[in-house]
């Protein structure tokens, strides 16, 4: 008793005569999970023709067993003679696990039925919130209350397990309403486990609607198996539209937050100014008199730093801004060592000319009576002095002492 998958090109086609009974479902909205088709004999004839659309899970049912499934969009052909065949397309780990258990155990056929389920990928438009406020042990503000609300997805993770734990022989349909009537409270439930693991990994109340796939995660672990194993529901996305701390909570959050801003610099003294001002705005509207007024205020001012031990407010303010580093002392440089004397070419040094006369023999320049160099007499007569050179006559080359010819051009010496 299994389906078998008809040839594309037959549909509409002379063959189609041959099918005794056509069945189909249109597209399944958010709100519809199961609707039940079957003929009008109740029992599903051979050669009847299936149409499976996309987002659907066709289920023969057969007097509380099921029969056969699939997944994948198509058109079938039911054979009674055949085993199951189990189209699962997505759901295949899935069919498998459950299959054994749900089969047809081969007893005659009674009523019959194809129950299509709604397979989409995330069944939108669920609505939760907080009746009253729950705890959160929120990272920076510890112990608060809060209040939620918000939507959450879910898809039909197994549609064998759904089926058979949940919607059973229906008449007709079986609703999203129907399922939230028992699923509400334990969704509620399980998101406050949830938001508890959400503190515990130090997310602030006011970032938990940032947080939707964790959300998710930690939403699916404490429903495990409540709706994945027993009832094959999964929860796909967790949205927190709006997270607000009760009244009491509010008023802790805000006095926490001003103590945490005055405990800036700028902050306080900004706060010290304004407190100042409209202290003496009202000494100044004293009902007795401005004089009262300031003296009252004085008085205040004085018994304020005497308890602060004569310290001003704002020697108990943690600067905001860090404070600049004190200039440490300029390093010392290390001595380096002087750098090795150039080679410098020394200057010629100008020797003043001797005062004294050439000596007439070898012209040296002395002081003395003898010239230093030679050993001639200064005092005697000048050497005579050097005959003119002779020229030759043609080339005007310097003739050789006592030649007889020009070594140049060969010209006689005159």
């Amino acid at each position: 008793m299994g389906l078998i998958k008809a040839a594309a090109e037959a549909i509409g086609s002379t063959l189609s005569d041959q099918w005794e009974d056509y069945i189909n479902c249109d597209s399944l909205d958010d709100n519809t999970l199961v609707i039940k088709k079957t003929t009008k004999s109740g029992i599903i004839s051979a050669k009847s023709r299936i149409q499976v659309n996309p987002g659907q899970v066709a289920i023969i049912f057969d007097s509380g067993k099921i029969l056969d499934a699939t997944a994948e969009p198509g058109i079938y052909t039911f054979d009674a003679s055949s085993s199951p065949s189990l189209f699962a397309g997505q759901f295949v780990d899935t069919f498998k696990e459950a299959w054994q258990r749900f089969t047809y155990n081969g007893a005659p056929a009674k009523e019959q039925a194809i129950y299509y389920v709604n397979a989409k990928n995330e069944i939108l438009g669920n609505k939760f919130g907080s009746q009253t406020p729950v705890p959160y042990d929120d990272p920076v503000y510890r112990g608060i209350y809060i209040r939620y609300y918000g939507s959450y997805t879910f898809k039909i993770s197994n549609p064998l397990v759904f089926f058979q734990n949940i919607v059973g022989n229906i008449a007709d349909v079986y609703t999203k309403d129907s399922l939230m009537q028992q699923a509400d409270g334990e969704f509620v439930t399980a998101l406050n486990s949830a938001l508890g693991k959400c503190a515990s990994d130090g997310i602030k109340y006011n970032r938990l609607n940032v947080e939707q796939v964790k959300l998710a995660e930690f939403m699916n672990e404490a429903l495990d198996n409540d709706w994945k194993q027993l009832r094959g529901i999964e929860v796909v996305k967790v949205a927190l539209d709006s997270v607000t701390p009760d009244d009491e909570s509010r008023d802790r959050i805000q006095k926490f937050d001003n103590a945490a801003m005055y405990s800036q610099q700028e902050f306080a003294a900004g706060r010290m100014v304004e407190a100042t001002a409209n202290a003496m705005e009202g000494a100044a509207n004293n009902a007795n008199g401005a004089a009262t007024g300031f003296m009252g205020l004085g008085m205040m001012q004085m018994g304020a730093n005497s308890l602060m031990g004569g310290q001003s407010p704002m020697a108990y303010v943690t600067p905001s801004q860090p404070q600049a580093p004190a200039a440490q002392p300029a390093a010392t440089p290390a001595p380096q060592p002087a750098p090795a004397p150039a080679a410098v070419a020394a200057a010629p040094v100008e020797t003043p000319a001797p005062e004294g006369k050439a000596c007439p023999k070898c012209g040296t320049v002395t002081t003395g009576k003898f010239c230093h160099n030679c050993g001639n007499n200064m005092e005697e007569a000048p050497a005579p002095a050097a005959p003119a050179t002779k020229k030759c006559a043609n080339c005007g080359a310097e003739l050789v002492d006592g030649a007889k010819f020009c070594v140049e051009c060969g010209t006689p010496a005159e």
